[in-house]
């Protein structure tokens, strides 16, 4: 079934290159060849988010919220997340989802590229934005075979590689795909509170070889934040093994009353 999946995705993604036919965002026809089936200008209309945040989780606040006297949410005032920081790009809506599913769900991995511009420009927001190494959230081995990869190595990938590109504090930092892995299939976060989101992803994580994260500056990599409970509990168990700190990016938020996200 893993194989049969896997051939899919290369197959779809040959086609599309062949046969580019319409944008599958906004339906325009596509002239010329194309890696994926978006066109042009929906791959520029993302734009990124441009309100108040969280100083430290980087929930996207909203009105009620930005009148309080602080710039911490009450979850990090609270102390709830053992990673520093963590920002995203914009909101879990319109054509940036639509991005992140055509990428995550119908397999068109060639969409990593440009996404990772995205996560570049998102790293910058970050208060030091220096690190060792760049860290993909892992799949269980189980569903990376039913999908046939992990979106957040290939987002990873990109983001190395466009930062490699970049005159930056940053520039040049290596991607590790198995410093951190997911020991336990848990179940998809869909529909559950934030308490559940946390017992669902508690221990769920292992660090193989601690001595090569060993005070390391890490940048954890995702596609999407809701709560914040996958990329903390992969944060603590880099913590527990010796990191010297963890940060975060993503390319979206997804606000933990409208999500319908992992």
């Amino acid at each position: 079934m893993a194989r049969i999946q896997a051939s899919r995705v290369v197959w779809d993604s040959l086609f599309t290159l062949v046969f580019p036919a319409s944008c599958r965002v906004c339906q325009s026809a596509i002239e010329g060849f194309t890696p994926v089936p978006v066109c042009p200008a929906c791959l520029r209309a993302a734009r990124p988010y441009a309100g108040l945040e969280c100083a430290g989780c980087g929930l996207f606040l909203r009105g009620n919220a930005a009148l309080q006297e602080t710039l911490y949410c009450g979850l990090c005032l609270q102390g709830a997340f053992v990673f520093e920081q963590a920002r995203s790009f914009g909101r879990y809506e319109g054509v940036l989802r639509s991005l992140i599913h055509h990428l995550k769900y119908d397999g068109f991995r060639p969409l990593a590229r440009p996404l990772g511009k995205l996560l570049a420009h998102t790293v910058q927001r970050l208060d030091a934005p220096v690190f060792d190494l760049v860290l993909p959230v892992p799949l269980h081995s189980k569903r990376q075979r039913r999908r046939g990869f992990n979106q957040a190595a290939l987002l990873a990938a990109a983001l190395s590689a466009e930062l490699s590109a970049e005159t930056s504090p940053v520039s040049g930092i290596r991607v590790r795909t198995e410093d951190c892995v997911r020991v336990r299939d848990t179940r998809p976060q869909t529909g559950l509170r934030a308490a559940e989101r946390r017992k669902n992803v508690d221990g769920a994580f292992e660090v193989p070889r601690p001595e090569r994260v060993q005070s390391r500056r890490l940048l954890l990599v995702d596609d999407v934040i809701t709560t914040g409970a996958t990329v903390n509990a992969c944060a603590q168990a880099l913590l527990d093994a010796g990191a010297g700190r963890v940060s975060v990016v993503t390319l979206a938020r997804a606000h933990p009353e409208d999500a319908d996200v992992l």
